[in-house]
């Protein structure tokens, strides 16, 4: 998936108060899809990005802040602390409480949220205008002067141990996406979960909580991303009077050991309280910074999206030895996974899907796919990503990725006409390079007791 296959191209364009030049071609495509967005990318001194969109459809406003920093920028030994700051970013600050997010804003009817990736963390609320300046007010506080004390770090610990017990640990479907991770990856750090696991959990000191609060939570690794109803120049006073003051230094990322080829296939096999077998696939994949991301969208939509897709026909209606059947191609800032899941349908067996979808490559491999399919295939993914930002949370989440993966909010521009670019011979191509026995990690669930793992 390109980030949150991000197709659409935004019309009007200011960067930093200059606009941006386009061929007639993305002219042409900005106006047949309807979209003009004034987007307004500004900078502080400290390093800290702001982006901002004037949208005055609604009276509602989607304020977040981004993070560069994931479950991926963490130790080995200290996995989990990204994660764990998700909720104790919400334990108070010099200026507010605990509870001070849900006092001043959730009683007004905000939403607030949070959620952390591989590879940034997001804290986001959506409200009304007149909360806006109570909001710049709290994030911009617990940015500069978050309490991270002994007491902080023991509540919320036993929070995240519940909610790994619960989505991990006590669920199948989690079981098995942390076992395919770990069994695609082997140096890595997407190996490891985004939730941590516990006995690193458990060792966390206030000191490793400190030291990754300071290295990553300061305004040169954070951008702020505004969408709604609001004036931007009102709106970047307050700003610069929130976060302006704030010391700032020049952010680089540490290297990340790199995964060597996987040249053989890979296997695991779990038990567990299910009704029918379960089966997880992964093959090792590009990134979003790569080109054949593009095509190998369109390939995990012409087999894997809908009723229609080539698998389902093919798995689901004619074999019918399958529940469901659903693949994504997940190319995030490093290397990611064409991942597939299936549910099977009893009595039968894993093998037969394997065998099924090893079929399916193999079409498309020496046959390729049609015009007619990859067409259906680009409007699949322009409709979907369109109806996405069409929201001012939905918008702020594709501009804020965009920033996270490629350091520029305008990368996605050109999204659009690399996907209608694709040609049936890039589909096969990557159908060939990328889903090879070779390279295939299987995590199979089956009915029965966890003793027999």
């Amino acid at each position: 998936m390109k980030v949150f296959q991000w197709i659409v191209i935004l019309g009007s364009i200011a960067i930093l108060g200059c606009s941006t030049a386009k061929s007639k071609k993305e002219q042409a495509e900005l106006s047949r899809l309807g979209l003009k967005i004034n987007l307004i990318h500004k900078k502080f001194d400290n390093g800290m990005n702001v982006l901002m969109v004037e949208d005055h459809t609604v009276p509602v406003i989607s304020y977040q802040t981004w993070v560069k920093a994931g479950s991926a920028d963490e130790t080995f030994g200290t996995t989990g602390v990204a994660h764990l700051f998700e909720h104790l970013m919400f334990k108070g600050s010099d200026k507010y409480g605990a509870r001070a997010f849900f006092n001043e804003l959730e009683a007004k009817g905000a939403s607030v949220n949070a959620y952390t990736t591989r590879d940034y963390t997001v804290y986001h609320e959506t409200f009304i205008p007149s909360l806006l300046t109570k909001v710049i007010d709290l994030e911009s506080d617990r940015l500069a002067s978050l309490k991270i004390n002994q007491e902080a770090l023991f509540t919320e610990r036993q929070v995240v141990f519940e909610e790994r017990r619960l989505r991990t640990e006590n669920s199948p479907d989690g079981r098995m996406q942390e076992a395919l991770w770990g069994l695609a990856y082997k140096a890595h750090p997407y190996r490891w979960p985004v939730i941590g696991y516990s006995e690193d959990l458990s060792r966390l000191t206030v000191e490793d909580l400190q030291a990754f609060f300071d290295r990553f939570y300061q305004p040169g690794n954070v951008t702020l991303v505004i969408v709604g109803d609001f004036d931007a120049k009102e709106t970047w006073d307050l700003l610069d009077v929130a976060y302006g003051w704030m010391p700032g230094k020049k952010f680089t990322k540490t290297p990340l050991s790199p995964e060597p080829e996987q040249k053989e296939e890979r296997r695991l096999k779990l038990r567990d309280q299910v009704a029918s077998t379960q089966v997880a696939i992964a093959y090792p994949v590009t990134s979003a910074h790569d080109e054949d991301t593009y095509a190998l969208d369109v390939l995990a939509n012409i087999l894997f999206q809908g009723a229609s897709s080539r698998a389902y026909q093919r798995i689901v209606e004619e074999k019918d030895i399958a529940l469901g059947v659903s693949g994504v191609a997940y190319t995030p800032m490093y290397p990611g996974l064409f991942m597939i899941n299936a549910v099977m349908k009893r009595p039968h067996t894993d093998k037969e899907l394997e065998r099924e979808l090893e079929l399916l490559y193999r079409e498309v491999q020496s046959n390729g796919v049609t015009d007619e399919e990859i067409e259906t295939a680009v409007r699949q993914l322009t409709v979907q990503t369109v109806d996405s930002v069409r929201t001012s949370h939905g918008l702020g989440t594709l501009l804020g990725t965009v920033m996270m993966i490629f350091n520029d909010p305008y990368r996605y521009q050109s999204d659009l006409s690399k996907y209608q670019r694709v040609k049936k011979e890039d589909v096969k191509r990557v159908a060939a390079k990328y889903l090879l026995p070779t390279k295939k990690n299987v995590v199979t669930l089956m009915p029965g007791s966890r003793a027999g793992d």
